[in-house]
């Protein structure tokens, strides 16, 4: 069992592996924790929806440039570089409360995507697919299916942690804020021991700057998760708020959010298996459209029952992104794999802030049916636009715009 788990993992995967488990243990709890400490400190919600929007202009800034840079200089050193990043957002959340230099923090581009969000991830997320794709030949879905398992697990134990830590701790915030930075520091350390393919570099830097080979299926995947993300935006980023004026309290939304992370990580692992069983598209379909829908439900609903809903269209979400993944490294040119990423990531996160801020009015209205009806409709069009795009796709191969464009 434990073998065929870790089938396709060699040492370069386990090293991203390795990194992506400590960053999503702090980013567990540090998702939901941001905007209520964000609260605690005297921000009000159109003040917490106006940082979340900065921090995602940032963040899509910062995915660019890492996608550009990794495939143009180098994936490792500029994996190394993004990373590095958090480490002051939580440096200045530990020193200071000033309202000014908090808000200032939102530049490192930490986003309150939870998990089952859709603003794509962090300034890594395009590096990290990348060069699992350079490293895995075969069975990728089920590579990028284990990682998103392992990772969502430690998102589990990290929201667990939050939860007990305040619980018992008065200053709980700030003991978080302390162990993200130190775990975001010691998956730093391990990232110096990442090799990197120095044939395919030197390849990327004789090509074009912008990715032309890819240029069509970046299009089609950019449109349909902007969607998405506008969608989801007005809701997941805020979702934590939203239980607490429901009156539920801070261990038991961490406790919600610990059972969703639970629910994704049982559940990413039969990806593979609906990949196999209906294919890449009708598998992307299926769980995305799920994942939509059921936002509709969750303000009919008591809180306990809100929060049943939320957990399960959580991991119906998350099934989706291993397929995604695979399908996007399928049809991107090999040395055009992080700047593809990268630019569908900005779809995603430029959306994503702008509706945060929207949702974030709506939010503190009190227009809770609006809000969640339109994030539901909304985010119905990515799956839709999905199929419309590459529905044929696999039945042609699902070859990319350069379909002779050589393997690395």
């Amino acid at each position: 069992m434990a073998t065929s788990f870790f089938e396709g993992f060699n040492r370069n995967v386990s090293i991203i592996a390795l990194g992506r488990v400590l960053r999503s243990f702090y980013f567990g709890f540090v998702a939901f924790i941001l905007p209520l400490y964000l609260k605690h400190i005297g921000f009000s919600v159109v003040q917490i929806g106006l940082y979340a929007l900065v921090a995602t202009v940032a963040s899509s800034v910062l995915v660019l440039l890492s996608g550009f840079l990794g495939d143009l200089i180098s994936r490792k050193k500029t994996y190394i570089a993004m990373s590095s990043l958090s480490f002051f957002l939580f440096l200045i959340l530990l020193t200071t409360t000033d309202h000014a230099i908090v808000f200032l923090s939102s530049i490192f581009g930490m986003t309150f995507s939870a998990m089952g969000g859709g603003a794509g991830g962090g300034p890594v997320a395009p590096l990290m697919t990348a060069m699992v794709a350079e490293s895995v030949e075969r069975n990728r879905t089920n590579v990028y299916s284990r990682l998103t398992s392992l990772a969502t697990i430690a998102a589990v134990a990290g929201a667990a942690f939050s939860s007990v830590v305040s619980s018992v701790v008065p200053d709980y915030y700030h003991l978080l804020f302390l162990v993200a930075m130190v775990l975001n520091a010691v998956s730093i350390l391990f990232s110096l021991f990442l090799t990197e393919r120095r044939d395919r570099v030197e390849k990327a830097t004789r090509q074009d700057i912008i990715p032309r080979k890819s240029g069509r299926n970046i299009l089609f995947i950019s449109l349909s998760g902007a969607f998405g993300s506008v969608g989801l935006g007005m809701v997941i980023p805020l979702i934590s708020l939203w239980f607490k004026m429901e009156s539920l309290s801070t261990p038991e939304i961490s406790v919600i959010f610990d059972i969703s992370y639970i629910a994704a990580a049982v559940l990413v692992n039969f990806s593979p298996y609906f990949e196999r069983r209906i294919g890449m598209i009708n598998s992307v379909v299926l769980f995305r459209i799920l994942g939509s829908v059921l936002l509709v439900f969750i303000p009919f609903l008591p809180a306990m029952g809100a929060a049943a809903i939320y957990i399960l269209r959580t991991g119906f979400y998350q099934m989706a992104l291993p397929i995604r993944q695979n399908f996007s490294m399928t049809v991107f040119a090999a040395e055009e794999r992080s700047r593809g990423s990268s630019l569908t990531g900005l779809s995603r996160r430029l959306p994503y802030g702008f509706a945060t801020t929207a949702g974030s009015v709506l939010l503190a209205s009190g227009m809770y049916l609006a809000l969640f009806l339109t994030a539901g409709t909304v985010s119905l069009l990515d799956p839709i636009l999905y199929y419309l795009f590459f529905h044929g796709r696999e039945r042609r191969g699902a070859v990319s715009d350069a379909a002779a464009a050589p393997q690395q």
